[in-house]
């Protein structure tokens, strides 16, 4: 008997060290999170919009636009599997990798003579042509419910601002307040908004999007804020608009009415200007995300490759699958009257463009305007794109666009109010300033389709669309803004930010 309770208390306590030393082991084989950078196994290049995901799991993050990723809440036990396309798949465990560790992926190359079963003298340049005559059978519009999440940034420096006081009619604008104003005007301004949410498509190509947001956050300079007093200033001289009035904007010869309001009072303006600033108008952003996808491949300017071809030398370097499907790897460069620089990826089978990424090529830039003392040249201009196909159609995955411009402007400017008359308008009043400025300005913009189902046409139909959304406005980036959500990793630049007070 004795022998009996010894040897049950003697199993009790093992089984409970037992189940302690399993608790710790469970404690210790969750990470709260891994990080790390995603590169080219050659030439060091990052990986941007790779897919990171916890191999056996319905989990996964998206890298940013430098390669970077962050994903949280995986064990020691877990596998991380890397896939880009164009590359050799990896699989590592997630042991085996530390934070902030570099992961490196071959690009998955395969020699013309093994890719190629048929002895066919494959024409670079006339596989490139055969995009666009296939374009409106790859790229048919379905009935379907994507979920997106976009980041969009806009950075600008002003580098010089000077105004000059000419003269002034106006009470409320005089020499000091112009002074003010160039003290006010901001020298650097960022903002970055981040958006997630359900688009609606239909396939009939007149329908436009109908949106649904979940979620928008936006992380904007305070120094903008500073222009409070000016724009209070002008929303009360543009209250006062009778009905025979109006205000114009004049530098030389070129002018253009200024679009205000005269029936609403001062008060009513201010409430809407603060009703605008803190909510997303739904109905605007659908149809500027509705441009984005109707016009795909479309911009002459933008996709120069594709559609002026003498302008580039093609280079057909091999092949490779894209979801199973054996693509064409071609390089380009520009010609004298060329600007762009990259590869694509083109299915053998349907000659559609699967991805594509290309930037201007050193010392090349697109517009380039320098007249009458105004100056515009965009200098920078990189994409990034890629379809997978989806119901016999090639759907958008993700889109990145960074653009960068250079400003000038050195001119006399004047605002004028006036009265309608008949044959010649009274000038009421006039400010007439030299404005002398340079600036510099980049932004970029990313969106990436987390989810895509296919819905009946009445579901999209039935769909009412709100008028507008809330936006979350923060000081700093937080993961917890985005706590549970599939989101591109932001960032460095982003992280550090920090508004000013």
């Amino acid at each position: 008997m004795w022998n009996k309770k010894l040897y049950t208390s003697f199993l009790f306590i093992v089984l409970n060290l037992c189940s302690i030393a399993q608790s710790k082991n469970d404690e210790a084989s969750l990470i709260k999170s891994i990080s790390g950078l995603l590169l080219d196994e050659i030439t060091l290049a990052p990986l941007p919009y790779a897919n990171v995901i916890v191999i056996g799991e319905n989990k996964g993050v998206t890298t940013n636009e430098k390669g970077f990723f962050s994903i949280k809440d995986v064990h020691s036990s877990d596998s991380l599997g890397f896939h880009y396309i164009g590359y050799e798949q990896k699989n590592i465990s997630v042991n085996d990798l530390t934070n902030g560790q570099s992961v490196y992926l071959k690009e998955e190359i395969i020699s013309l003579n093994e890719f190629f079963v048929f002895a066919n003298n494959h024409n670079a340049e006339d596989i490139v042509k055969n995009v666009l005559k296939n374009k409106d059978a790859n790229y048919k519009r379905i009935d379907s419910k994507k979920q997106l999440f976009i980041r969009q940034r806009y950075i600008s420096n002003v580098d010089k601002i000077e105004i000059n006081f000419k003269k002034s009619s106006f009470a409320q604008l005089d020499e000091k307040m112009t002074e003010i104003l160039e003290e006010k005007i901001p020298k650097q301004s960022i903002s970055y908004t981040d958006f997630l949410g359900y688009i609606y498509m239909s396939n009939n190509s007149k329908d436009s999007i109908k949106l649904n947001p979940i979620k928008v956050v936006s992380l904007k300079d305070k120094s903008v804020a500073d222009l409070d007093q000016l724009e209070k200033l002008f929303t009360k001289m543009f209250s006062n608009t009778k009905e025979n009035e109006y205000w114009k904007v004049k530098s030389g010869i070129i002018g253009g009415k200024v679009d205000v309001n005269g029936s609403s009072s001062g008060s009513n303006l201010d409430s809407l200007s603060e009703f605008y600033k803190n909510n997303l108008n739904v109905n605007s952003y659908a149809k500027r995300l509705d441009s984005r996808f109707k016009g795909l491949l479309d911009d002459k300017k933008k996709w120069d490759f594709l559609h002026h071809t003498s302008n580039y030398e093609y280079t057909l370097v091999g092949g490779t699958k894209v979801n199973g499907e054996d693509v064409f790897i071609i390089e380009f460069k520009p010609k004298k009257n060329g600007e762009l620089i990259g590869k694509v990826y083109i299915a053998i089978d349907t000659y559609a463009l699967v991805k594509a990424d290309f930037k201007y090529d050193i010392g090349k830039t697109g517009t380039n305007i320098q007249m009458f003392g105004v100056g515009y040249t965009l200098n920078q201009l990189e994409i990034s794109i890629y379809f997978e196909k989806n119901e016999g159609t090639y759907q958008l995955k993700y889109y990145a666009q960074k653009a960068g411009n250079k400003v000038s402007f050195d001119r006399n400017v004047s605002l004028l109010k006036k009265k309608k008359r008949f044959l010649v308008d009274k000038e009421l009043n006039e400010i007439k300033v030299r404005l002398n400025m340079r600036s510099r300005e980049e932004s970029s913009f990313e969106l990436l389709v987390l989810d895509n189902k296919k819905i009946s046409n009445q579901t999209y139909v039935n769909y009412n669309q709100k008028d507008y959304f809330k936006i979350i406005y923060v000081d700093q980036f937080n993961d917890n803004i985005w706590k549970g959500y599939d989101i591109i990793e932001p960032t460095k630049q982003m992280r550090d930010y920090k508004k000013l007070e």
